[in-house]
C-alpha cells in the first residue's frame, strides 16, 4: 500500500479515560505524514472520556476524529468492536486501511510504516511483533518470566517480545498488532467472532486462515505494539483466573477446525 493510502484507526473504550492520552500521544507518533483518521466508539463510559476526545479534536493531526457513544453496553468486547467495524464501512472508500487499536495500551512506533508497505488486496491482513509490559513501582516496564509465566514452552527467559513466529504458529493471538483492508469486513460488520465465551477475537486469525482462506503475513523485525498486561480492570487480567481452562477449550475447538501445529491435546 502507498503511504498516502488513507487509514482508520478504530478505537473502541469503556472507561479507559485515564489511559487514553498516552494513547492517542503515540498514535500521532506513529501516524505522523499519513493520511488519517479516528473511529472512537465509546461504549457507554461513564468516565470523563468524552471531555477528553473533544479536546483531542482540536490538537490531532488526523483528518477528523469521529466519536460515537453508544446508548446501550455491548455485550461482550467483541460486540463492541463489531460495532466499531460497522461504524468503519461508511468511511471505507477514502480509509480503506483500518488500523485496530486499544484504548488502553501504545502503539508501536514502526506499526505503520513497517506494516503498511506489505498490506495489499491480495495480502489483506499483516501483522508484526510486540512487547508485553508490566506495572512496576508505577512504571510500565518490559515483562520478564517473573511477572508472565508460561509464555515460552521451553522454559527460555521470556524478555517480553511475542514474536511474530510465535503467534503464527499458534494462531491464539488477536488483532492488536494488525493492519486489515475494509474489503474483510463483512456488510454487518461481524468481524469478530466469538466462539468461547467472552473471548471476542481470539479466533479471529484462526477463521480467517482456515475459514476463509486468507493467507496471513506476519512481518517481523520490529515493535508494532505495547502491550499492557495484567491491569486491574483488563480482559486479559480476568483471563488468568481461568487460564488453564479457557486454553485448554480453545486448542481443542480449535484442533477440532483443524491441527494445530504441535498441541498434542
Amino acid at each position: 500500500m502507498e503511504s498516502s493510502t488513507g487509514i482508520q484507526v478504530l478505537i473502541t473504550s469503556h472507561n479507559c479515560a485515564s489511559y487514553l492520552n498516552d494513547c492517542f500521544s503515540s498514535i500521532e507518533t506513529a501516524l505522523d505524514g499519513y493520511k488519517w483518521m479516528m473511529v472512537f466508539c465509546d461504549d457507554v463510559s461513564t468516565d470523563n472520556t468524552e471531555e477528553i476526545i473533544n479536546n483531542y479534536k482540536t490538537t490531532t493531526s488526523a483528518d477528523s476524529v469521529v466519536y460515537q457513544k453508544y446508548n446501550t453496553r455491548s455485550g461482550s468486547i467483541g460486540e463492541a468492536k463489531n460495532r466499531g467495524c460497522l461504524l468503519s464501512l461508511n468511511y471505507k472508500n477514502d480509509y480503506p486501511v483500518i488500523c485496530f487499536m486499544d484504548a488502553d495500551d501504545l502503539m508501536g512506533e514502526q506499526r505503520i510504516s513497517g506494516l503498511l508497505p506489505h498490506l495489499s488486496e491480495e495480502q489483506p491482513i499483516v501483522f508484526g511483533d510486540y512487547l508485553m509490559q508490566v506495572l512496576k513501582d508505577g512504571e510500565w516496564v518490559t515483562a520478564s518470566n517473573s511477572e508472565f509465566d508460561g509464555v515460552t514452552d521451553s522454559g527460555d527467559q521470556f524478555d517480553g517480545n511475542i514474536t511474530t513466529e510465535m503467534r503464527s504458529e499458534h494462531l491464539t493471538f488477536g488483532y492488536w498488532c494488525t493492519l486489515v483492508l475494509s474489503s474483510l469486513i463483512p456488510a454487518d460488520g461481524v468481524f469478530f467472532r466469538e466462539d468461547i465465551q467472552n473471548y471476542d477475537d481470539f479466533l479471529t486469525w484462526w477463521e480467517l486462515k482456515y475459514s476463509k482462506d486468507v493467507n496471513i503475513v506476519p512481518i517481523s523485525g520490529f515493535v508494532t505494539h505495547y502491550y499492557k498486561f495484567q491491569r486491574p480492570d483488563s480482559v486479559q487480567h480476568r483471563f488468568l483466573e481461568s487460564d488453564a481452562e479457557i486454553l485448554e477449550q480453545l486448542f481443542n475447538l480449535k484442533s477440532a477446525i483443524h491441527p494445530v501445529p504441535g498441541y498434542t491435546g
